[in-house]
């Protein structure tokens, strides 16, 4: 491979049989690898940007660090990485092309994060949820009247506590037998703002219904392509995620449908310091949507599967995450929260475009998403957590409400 093209990844330090070396992984999970190198080896790798070729990284390394790599080096860190799945090659192009088309012709979206997210055996994992919810209180006084809930969809072993407080807020809803969800495209790359999929969800639960009722509506409504970019459900866990923790408590006690709903990136209206609802294809999505919950009234409920802020190292920040870094964090967090607790949609968006989203929000579009379709009179904040890790000198925030009529 002449010019060595890195694709979008995942970076972060382990250590390995007593060393440390820098672990890369595909964030989109499209083949399982990951690839340990020395650390020092990202100086090599942070030159494959397509535009370098072996000899320009030779001489550009020979200049900044006085030492000369050899040729055969340098492919043999290409072919690792390209055997990884991890360049932009024809290898992983091919690949990603038979997972499309596997994806498309079948009928069912299968777990994807099950064995490594949480436990792939039904008892182990009714377990695990068991433990989350006995560690949390009661439901409020408010449960009975739910309309809607935020759970978080960080991995459930630093947000348990904040998933269990939010699903006991629906544990003995009797009426609903809909849920619309709301989940985080992290990596969608296409112009389509929501992302459809009629495929039926599987987790160690069984499978989840999709309410194909509800999409056909939707598609009278929307003169676009609602299915572009329908790949990325394939390995998203922000959605799946949800679909564990219902199927935990409704599987045995009532048959129920999911409408799983990708919400791709606002940041483009950031950019130009708009509003979602100043585009057409958001606008009219979203009034497809509320006209189904105010329809269905009592008999759906809307779950937005969000996190909050995303800072520090990892997230590409050149400062560490420090006491005061969190403490900001905190009071702009709690600022966004303040107006989703009442139901102000355009006053949260702007508490995150105002500051050009500096705390990246992934959960920006289906929080959004959820205030704009939901029939509410109130918000309540149920949980907030910030997961640091040290290691990597940042820090992500979430946060699990409650909405009642």
């Amino acid at each position: 491979m002449e010019y060595p093209k890195l694709r979008f990844v995942d970076t972060f330090p382990v250590e390995h049989d007593g060393g440390k070396y820098i672990c890369i992984r595909d964030p989109q999970n499209t083949n399982g690898n990951m690839l340990l190198v020395p650390r020092q080896t990202l100086y090599i790798i942070a030159h494959f940007t397509g535009k370098n070729s072996v000899v320009d990284i030779q001489t550009s390394m020979k200049k900044q660090y006085g030492e000369l790599i050899e040729k055969n080096q340098i492919t043999e860190i290409v072919k690792q990485l390209d055997n990884a799945l991890l360049l932009d090659s024809d290898k992983y192009r091919n690949h990603k092309k038979k997972l499309e088309e596997d994806f498309k012709n079948s009928n069912i979206r299968e777990s994807c994060h099950a064995g490594l997210s949480y436990p792939n055996e039904i008892d182990e994992l009714t377990s695990w949820i068991d433990g989350y919810l006995e560690q949390t209180p009661d439901q409020t006084g408010n449960a009975k009247d739910t309309v809607a809930i935020i759970s978080p969809h960080i991995d459930f072993s630093r947000g348990g506590k904040s998933y269990a407080k939010a699903y006991k807020e629906l544990k003995d809803n009797k009426d609903c037998d809909t849920f619309i969800i709301f989940g985080t495209s992290h990596y969608a790359s296409v112009e389509n703002p929501f992302i459809l999929t009629r495929k039926n969800f599987t987790t160690p639960f069984g499978e989840a219904q999709i309410d194909l009722d509800l999409i056909n509506s939707i598609e009278n409504d929307c003169n676009w392509d609602l299915y572009e970019g329908e790949i990325y459900h394939k390995s998203e866990h922000s959605i799946e995620f949800q679909v564990v923790f219902l199927q935990y408590l409704f599987n045995n006690k009532k048959e129920f449908k999911i409408l799983p709903i990708l919400c791709n990136s606002f940041y483009k209206f950031i950019e130009k310091g708009t509003s979602p609802s100043e585009d057409n294809k958001t606008a009219t999505f979203l009034n497809s949507i509320k006209e189904i919950v105010t329809r269905l009234g009592n008999k759906t409920i809307v779950i937005a599967g969000a996190d909050l802020a995303h800072m520090g190292n990892k997230f590409g920040d050149e400062e560490t995450v420090d006491q005061s870094t969190l403490k900001w964090i905190k009071n702009r967090d709690y600022l966004s929260i303040k107006h989703i607790e009442k139901l102000e949609q355009e006053a949260f968006y702007r508490s995150v475009e105002e500051e050009k989203d500096k705390r990246k929000i992934c959960g920006l579009s289906p929080i959004y998403a959820l205030l704009s379709v939901i029939n509410a009179k109130k918000g309540e904040m149920l949980d907030y957590g910030q997961a640091l890790e040290q290691d990597t000198g940042s820090v992500v925030t979430y946060t699990s409400m409650g909405f009642y009529c």
